[in-house]
């Protein structure tokens, strides 16, 4: 089988957490390099991975010509340089999110990819989980065809349904604990902030669960920490994200909710599915993707979830700080990695391009906008959707 030979550059906590590993299991990846400046994670790669080489130099895996796809893991200001060198040097790119922190940015990667003729990927790996896209799969065979659950209670039968009766509503809550950010997160230069770079997600993730793009926003609270986020659709849909960081690693950190045409479509941090209203109650669990306490929470799901989480805050505590066992729940980073590698040998699209990437920047930077203005933005397709020559 033909295999992609990989770079992978930055190799900090979120590369040892989810590149690195997910490269060394993909039988359509080949790690081969692996760049950062920090000796002790060149080591740390040495030490686990069969990598033919690390460099300290970014340039060296944009010289080399056996490397196909070029993997970023770096803070968000230098997202745009390193693209660019690796777009011009004929590599493929799968970023981090944010692409870019400014819609002229995006405007230069998106015209180099077209430029170069190579593929371009952003993480916006919550696309992929298996729960995720089993909510949307549920949700979008109901709407096309909304089926009535027996035992519903109908007050007026005859009355006729209103236009607003037809719209879905989304609602996305998310409780973080700022405890773990880095200042380098919420430096508004190398960071920018949580809109830009967390609510990023779910700016795209709503686009792609409703299939369009907002006509409105309003954003309210700090661009920095806790924010709210209401999306108009041209379709009367609306969305709502809540982003609070007074919450705690003790609990799920994602709930997703819609409601459209008297059912109710869950998703539990990305271990619970539920699907209430349309038929009998539905409840699908998934499995984590990594799991250093198999014993604890056998049950799975969300209950499941929450007693490793709380088990895992235990022996923290009791190691002095010493101990954190991985637990994660499978958001999607293997699956759209395994995407992307089809892609580029397949020749196909890329499953997230960077022309969602641009439009993932330029929601966020409308929400920091409306919050300093304190009214609601209207969404300008031409900024978002840009033409390229």
């Amino acid at each position: 089988m033909q295999k992609l030979r990989a770079a992978v550059i930055g190799c900090g906590a979120f590369a040892r957490a989810e590149h690195l590993p997910n490269c060394d299991r993909s039988e359509k990846i080949e790690l081969v390099s692996c760049c950062s400046r920090s000796e002790a994670n060149r080591s740390y790669v040495e030490e686990h991975y069969a990598v033919e080489r690390t460099t300290p130099d970014a340039e060296e895996v944009f010289a080399a010509p056996d490397i196909d796809l070029v993997i970023l893991s770096v803070p968000h200001d230098v997202h745009l340089d390193l693209m660019l060198r690796a777009i011009e040097s004929g590599k493929h790119v799968m970023c981090e999110k944010p692409m870019t922190m400014s819609v002229e940015d995006s405007y230069r990667v998106v015209k180099a990819v077209k430029d170069a003729g190579v593929k371009l990927c952003v993480d916006y790996n919550r696309r992929f989980s298996p729960s995720m896209r089993y909510l949307k799969e549920r949700y979008r065979a109901h709407r096309a065809n909304p089926v009535r659950g027996e035992g519903q209670f109908i007050e007026a039968p005859d009355r006729p349904m209103l236009p607003e009766e037809e719209a879905t509503m989304l609602m996305v809550r998310i409780q973080d604990e700022s405890s773990t950010y880095r200042p380098v997160h919420l430096d508004y230069k190398t960071g920018g902030g949580q809109i830009i770079g967390e609510t990023c997600h779910w700016l795209d993730l709503a686009c792609w669960l409703l299939e369009e793009e907002p006509c409105q926003l309003y954003a309210s609270g700090s661009a920095r920490l806790s924010h709210i986020i209401t999306l108009d659709f041209p379709s009367g849909a609306h969305a709502c994200i809540f982003f609070g960081v007074g919450g705690t690693f003790r609990y799920p950190k994602e709930l997703y909710e819609i409601c459209d045409h008297a059912a109710l479509f869950r998703n539990l941090c990305f271990v619970e599915t539920e699907v209430f209203g349309s038929s009998e109650p539905e409840i699908r669990k998934f499995p984590l993707q990594f799991d250093e306490l198999p014993e604890i929470g056998t049950e799975g799901g969300l209950s499941g979830y929450v007693t490793k989480l709380n088990e895992r805050a235990r022996i923290h505590a009791e190691s002095g700080g010493k101990q954190w066992p991985a637990l994660a729940p499978d958001k999607g980073h293997f699956d759209l990695l395994e995407a992307f590698a089809e892609a580029i040998l397949g020749d196909a699209p890329s499953p997230i391009s960077e022309r969602d990437g641009a439009r993932a920047t330029y929601l966020s930077l409308r929400a920091i906008e409306s919050i300093r203005l304190g009214a609601p933005v209207p969404i300008n397709h031409e900024d978002m959707n840009f033409f390229v020559n």
